[in-house]
């Protein structure tokens, strides 16, 4: 990996290595390490091989690139990126490094909540537009949860779908994957990193997420949506839908992990491991967002 990464270091101009690459924890497919030039410090993003061959992987990598540098001339809490690059049949998106820590439950403060909620509606109410990037002109079909014997799935999933079904009319590009991992904190200052999942997305769909992600409690989601709300006007969001629709990234990700579970995506024992445990953690999740639901919805009105 040195060497790949010493290349990729001569093709993005960030200077020669001045000490070896260091493995950094985070993500959940793809490996990070911190990358020390004569030029500057950086993040390096491996991205996950089986993912790359999609056909449309690489172009959602670039598009993510070309969304957060479009929101970055609007929204100064984004983080910057070098490009997104193949070295010798591998694939790697480079950001500079940002100082900083996650923040995660119970740590998480309605002051944290309110600040999400005014970077959610900035980015939101730029609607910025990316030369080449389209929203989907048709919705995902359903899962295929042969590999899952529960009844629940089939009833989330046609849920999910009709809510999206509804909100296809709304769309902006945004960040789509605010979980607290994927955000770092200077102090009260955000910054945002791992925008591979950029794209077109409902705006009540994606402030129904961030609730689901940082505010457990009253206080810090009456905290968020009051500060959304000063940036984009709420008075004609469907929640229902929306709320139906903040399980599709959920069952999105739970169908890939049963797949890599059964060793039909992914292509190491690693994988299967990893994809058996986050079918547990997933389940869990959506099981608890069934439950949010009424309280979110009583909150939002």
């Amino acid at each position: 990996m040195n060497a790949k990464l010493e290349k990729l270091c001569r093709l993005l101009q960030l200077g020669e290595m001045s000490v070896s690459p260091r493995p950094v924890s985070g993500g959940f497919l793809h490996r990070m390490f911190r990358v020390e030039t004569a030029r500057g410090v950086f993040a390096v993003k491996a991205l996950n091989p089986d993912i790359m061959l999609r056909p449309q992987a690489l172009k959602n990598m670039r598009d993510g690139e070309q969304a957060a540098l479009a929101l970055q001339k609007t929204v100064p809490l984004c983080a910057s990126l070098c490009g997104v690059a193949e070295v010798e049949g591998a694939y790697f998106i480079v950001y500079p490094w940002a100082e900083g820590v996650p923040v995660f439950p119970p740590e998480i403060t309605a002051e944290h909540c309110c600040i999400m909620g005014h970077t959610l509606g900035s980015i939101h109410a730029a609607d910025v537009r990316v030369p080449g990037m389209e929203p989907k002109p048709e919705l995902r079909l359903r899962y295929d949860w042969s590999l899952a014997e529960d009844a629940r799935l089939l009833r989330w999933d046609a849920g999910a779908l009709a809510g999206l079904r509804r909100l296809r009319a709304v769309q902006v590009i945004s960040h789509r994957d605010l979980d607290p991992k994927n955000v770092l904190w200077q102090g009260m200052r955000p910054c945002l990193i791992d925008w591979e999942a950029a794209g077109y997305v409902n705006p009540w769909q994606e402030l129904i997420e961030l609730l689901n992600y940082w505010a457990d409690d009253e206080t810090k989601a009456r905290a968020m949506i009051t500060a959304y709300g000063e940036h984009m006007d709420l008075a004609d969001a469907d929640w229902d839908a929306a709320l139906a629709a903040g399980m599709d990234g959920m069952l999105g990700w739970l169908h890939y992990n049963l797949l890599r579970a059964a060793g039909l995506e992914g292509s190491s024992t690693e994988d299967k491991v990893a994809g058996e445990a986050h079918v547990r953690h997933t389940l869990r999740e959506l099981e608890r967002y069934e439950e949010r639901m009424v309280f979110l919805r009583r909150l939002l009105g």
